[in-house]
């Protein structure tokens, strides 16, 4: 009778021990699936990669940055840091980094105040503690630099007017809730608290309207440290890895004292310069002109248009630039024009006649059959042929084009493997830097704190290695919904610049550019352009979206365990 009855008590150690390594097991499979999706989205993992894998490499990246144990695994600690409440820009934008502050690559002009608007407020926050907390927290960054603040209030005639629009304004500032357009949803309290865009993109400021925010209290979130760390994106700095510095990404708690840190003061001021005893005046480059604000805009909802023309027939162009959020597409010796709807009928038109100027009497103008063109923030256009660019604002040729290229982007030359005809010039949304592809090589451009140009050290290398697109690349743009578009002769694809692939959608990439771009073919509509956060995506619904499963699921194993045992001894 013994014997029987510890066999029968051997089975039950076993189907506990059974359960209970499939409990921890499914934990752990989880807790990998979430630190991946948070290393993906925080610039630690480059590449898709559809198993759950993590290398120590990747995590040693991450505890390296936030000064934990390098320990390679995802330990206590580090899983515990991972769900911090944070800011929501990205950990690491380039690969070599031999300062503890990062500059980002672009600021603002600083002869003049920079202006700041709070175009949206939160709905549990009084308003006037809002404003004093946020211009507390800008005017922090003056403290230690030569930048100076002018806080501009929202209007009655504004109030409804959408925030792309109020261009006047230097640094808008809203508090929003969830998908609020611009592909960084929110996710409501906790995680991630608001994120930023850099000067080269607007600078605009967006807080998590769902977060508890509070003011000298160690309850909730304090919103002056939050906007002192999301100010410093809007200035020009990248998340830093000294634990102590403002731009350190995990919100630390309410800290009475809170003031710029060594590791900031040297940031800001290699931006702007120290607080200054007398006026200076603003740095200034004869190659390559400072990097200005530009409005962020909101996708389009893009309707069809039958429109027969040369381009419709053979899509296949030369150059794509936009202009006052229309899209200009050149070919040969014409240009087209592209509305938010459909290619204009009064389109299309010589070059010569829509981009020039006068000079001594002379009509100057861009050239037929350029190479391509490059978009930067303020209207700034450059448009390449063969060794030489030429520099337009908007329509208006600027004066000493055209240049060598290799004059104006340093290291863009024969020693550098280029000889000649770009194919493609792009800001790229991952990283907001300049990119140039010539047949398989791709360079991308540095700009030093004197705003000089010249070609990254680590450049050229394969399109093969970078961009993973296989067909030649002809042109390229970053759209106005902040999207970087690639095509290829007749076909484009759109970007997923946060897991560096061709983005996954329906009807699936490469598409048509005479159907989704052109509007030729009048049954296919071009949908609205849209962004599926892989933040929020999950195909195990037991799991919520810290990494810990539901109160419905939490608890399972333990009671059918329970279940059991009280079932064996009835």
């Amino acid at each position: 009778m013994r014997i029987v009855v510890s066999f029968d008590l051997l089975l039950l150690i076993s189907f506990l021990l059974q359960h209970l390594h499939i409990c921890l097991t499914n934990v752990d499979h989880n807790r990998l699936f979430y630190a991946k999706e948070f290393l993906n989205r925080f610039g630690y993992i480059k590449l898709n990669d559809s198993s759950v894998h993590i290398s120590p490499s990747i995590v040693r990246a991450f505890q390296r940055f936030v000064g934990l144990n390098q320990t390679g695994i995802i330990d206590e600690l580090t899983w515990q840091k991972m769900r911090e409440p944070r800011c929501g820009n990205k950990d690491l934008r380039r690969i070599q980094r031999r300062k503890r502050f990062i500059l980002q690559g672009s600021r603002w002009p600083s002869n003049e105040p920079l202006t700041f608007r709070i175009v949206k407020y939160p709905t549990t926050f009084p308003q006037q503690f809002v404003d004093t907390e946020l211009t507390k927290a800008l005017k922090l960054w003056s403290t230690s630099s030569s930048l100076e603040f002018e806080h501009r209030k929202l209007k009655k005639q504004d109030e409804l007017k959408p925030n792309h629009l109020d261009r006047k304004t230097d640094i808008r500032i809203s508090f929003e809730i969830g998908d609020h357009g611009d592909t960084e949803p929110f996710d409501g309290p906790g995680n991630v608290l608001g994120h930023a865009f850099f000067p080269q993109y607007g600078g605009d400021a967006h807080f998590d309207n769902d977060e508890y925010w509070t003011t000298k209290s160690t309850d909730g979130v304090n919103l002056f440290q939050v906007a002192a760390h999301e100010f410093g994106h809007s200035l020009g700095l990248e998340h830093s890895n000294k634990p102590e510095a403002i731009m350190a990404p995990f919100f630390k708690g309410y800290t009475p004292n809170f003031t710029l840190q060594e590791d900031d003061i040297r940031a800001i001021q290699a931006l702007y310069g120290g607080k200054p005893s007398k006026s200076y005046s603003s740095l200034s480059s004869t190659n390559i002109e400072t990097y200005q604000p530009v409005a962020k805009q909101m996708a389009p909802s893009v309707k069809s248009s039958n429109r027969n023309s040369a381009l419709c027939l053979d899509p296949k162009f030369d150059a794509i630039t936009i202009i006052d959020d229309d899209t200009y597409i050149f070919k040969d010796n014409l240009v087209y024009r592209r509305s938010k709807s459909s290619l204009e009928i009064d389109y299309p038109r010589p070059i010569r006649d829509v981009f020039g100027r006068w000079e001594g009497g002379i009509w100057q103008t861009l050239p037929d059959h350029i190479d391509t063109s490059l978009l930067w923030p303020n209207q700034q256009i450059f448009f390449f042929k063969d060794k030489y660019y030429w520099k337009t604002i908007r329509f208006q040729l600027q004066t000493g084009y055209p240049r060598l290229i290799s004059d104006g982007f340093r290291g863009l030359d024969e020693q550098h493997f280029f000889t000649g005809h770009l194919d493609a010039a792009f800001v790229y949304s991952g990283d907001n830097h300049t990119y140039f592809i010539k047949d398989a090589m791709i360079w991308r451009l540095n700009m030093n704190m004197e705003f000089i140009s010249s070609i990254d050290i680590d450049y050229p290398q394969f399109v093969s290695n970078w961009l993973h697109i296989g067909d030649k690349i002809t042109s390229a743009l970053q759209w106005i919904n902040g999207r970087t578009y690639f095509f290829s002769h007749q076909f484009y694809y759109r970007y997923d610049h946060i897991n560096h692939h061709i983005d996954d959608s329906y009807p699936t990439y490469p598409r048509p550019i005479s159907e989704w771009w052109l509007q030729c073919n009048q049954e296919t509509p071009m949908s609205s352009e849209y962004h599926l956060s892989r933040w929020k995506r999950t195909n195990n619904t037991n799991f919520d979206n810290n990494g810990r499963r539901k109160k419905s699921e939490e608890n399972l194993c333990l009671i059918n365990i329970l279940v059991f045992i009280i079932t064996y001894y009835l």
